[in-house]
């Protein structure tokens, strides 16, 4: 006679069937993310170790016939040691939907699906975000003070909005360092995207213009960074990254164009030249926003030039940007991408993707240290699962990447 389905039956569902999916999604749908190599190698404990060459020798020279050689000198390396950052999905089932579905193992797969592959959708999209913020957490900043519960955010970009949601718990701060000094966890009760106004529920302070918004909990920088450190703190010509500051060790920085203008060739082959002669690399992959890769396109094409595409890792294409950004060269193969992900206004970023790796302490795999997947919530006549991943992103060499800021496109 059948039996009902048991605890043991719904944990195997998580593990064998929605784990592989979720996998899979995560790991192939992150596009930045598969452009880089994958390192669970150079992991310790919790840390990521990072070899860095920071200074070139300086034991060469030339010499007259007879003279002294040059005193000899070393390439000067440092180790440094980059915290692996911890990212989570949840979901919960109540005892109800456990027990009505009991007897029928397919409405509970079902129940199962639709946290599931929900969940996995946001955690993409979340991981997706961090790839290219500064790793303090911020998704946007308000553009004027509060009136009652709602702020502007005027300046936000559509693609920053969609990254706001109905019910998403934020904080409000003022620094990077105090993520929630003005609102701890309220949660967003409407936006209208029109207006670029924001209305939240809960306790809040005194909104200003440059007041930092971010997810609850996940704000900070220094020993208090939750999120990936993205391509905007990575890619910069300022600023210290993995303790090594530009300002004492100028080799540590990347090429960055301000106040670009108009979309033109001239500016990617600047940066690809610059890039070249700090570092010896070439740019590959050029990754922009939507409106700025609609402008090279136009361009290329008014120029009578009709771009094809390049094959990337992951199954991605990308506008073939060889011959713009080498200046004719043809010396390797660089490809342009937009992602929705790019909230950064008028900004391209050229990367030589054999200098960034992503750092993994672990893949995407449920809680289950104490045998089970679906564990009770305490108080509460329901259960959980939690997805969990240790990632971080880090480049051994910042200044074989670039960047350009400013571009207007009509």
């Amino acid at each position: 006679m059948p039996t009902g389905s048991n605890r043991t039956d719904h944990d195997a569902v998580l593990k064998e069937f929605y784990l592989p999916g979720a996998r899979t999604v995560l790991n192939n749908e992150i596009f930045l993310l598969t452009q880089m190599e994958q390192n669970t190698e150079d992991i310790e404990g919790r840390e990521a170790v990072l070899d860095i060459n920071i200074g070139r020798s300086q034991g060469i020279g030339s010499r007259a016939e007879l003279a002294d050689l040059p005193a000899a000198g070393a390439q000067v390396h440092v180790n440094q040691r980059v915290k692996l950052k911890y990212h989570y999905g949840r979901i919960q089932l109540s005892g109800q939907i456990i027990r009505d579905t009991a007897s029928d193992s397919g409405s509970f797969t079902r129940a199962v699906q639709s946290e599931t592959t929900g969940v996995v959708r946001d955690l993409k999209n979340d991981v997706a975000r961090q790839c290219y913020g500064d790793g303090t957490g911020v998704i946007g900043t308000a553009s004027g003070a509060k009136t009652g519960q709602t702020f502007p955010m005027a300046g936000a970009s559509a693609q920053t909005l969609a990254q706001l949601g109905i019910g998403m718990v934020i904080d409000i701060g003022s620094a990077a360092a105090t993520p929630a000094d003005i609102a701890d966890g309220v949660v967003i009760t409407a936006i209208n995207r029109t207006t670029k106004v924001i209305t939240v529920s809960g306790t809040i302070g005194t909104v200003a213009n440059g007041s930092r918004i971010s997810r609850n909990g996940a704000g900070g920088t220094g020993a208090t960074q939750s999120e990936l450190t993205g391509l905007k703190a990575q890619v910069a010509a300022s600023g210290a990254l993995f303790s090594i500051d530009p300002a004492t060790n100028p080799d540590w920085a990347s090429y960055v164009k301000t106040s670009a203008g108009a979309v033109s060739e001239d500016m990617f082959t600047e940066v690809d030249q610059e890039v070249n002669m700090a570092s010896g690399e070439q740019i590959d992959l050029w990754i922009t926003t939507s409106a700025v890769h609609r402008g090279v396109a136009s361009l290329l094409q008014a120029d009578k030039r009709f771009p094809g595409t390049n094959e990337l890792r992951g199954g991605y294409t990308g506008l073939d940007m060889s011959s713009v950004s080498q200046g004719m060269t043809g010396a390797n193969t660089t490809s342009m991408v937009y992602d929705k992900d790019m909230t950064e206004t008028g900004c391209a970023y050229g990367i030589s993707t054999n200098r960034f790796a992503c750092y993994s302490g672990s893949d995407w795999e449920f809680m289950q240290e104490d045998g089970a997947i679906l564990n009770r919530v305490p108080n509460k006549d329901a259960y959980e699962a939690t997805l969990f991943a240790y990632k971080e992103i880090a480049t051994d060499g910042r200044n074989a990447h670039g960047k350009i800021e400013g571009i207007t496109t009509s």
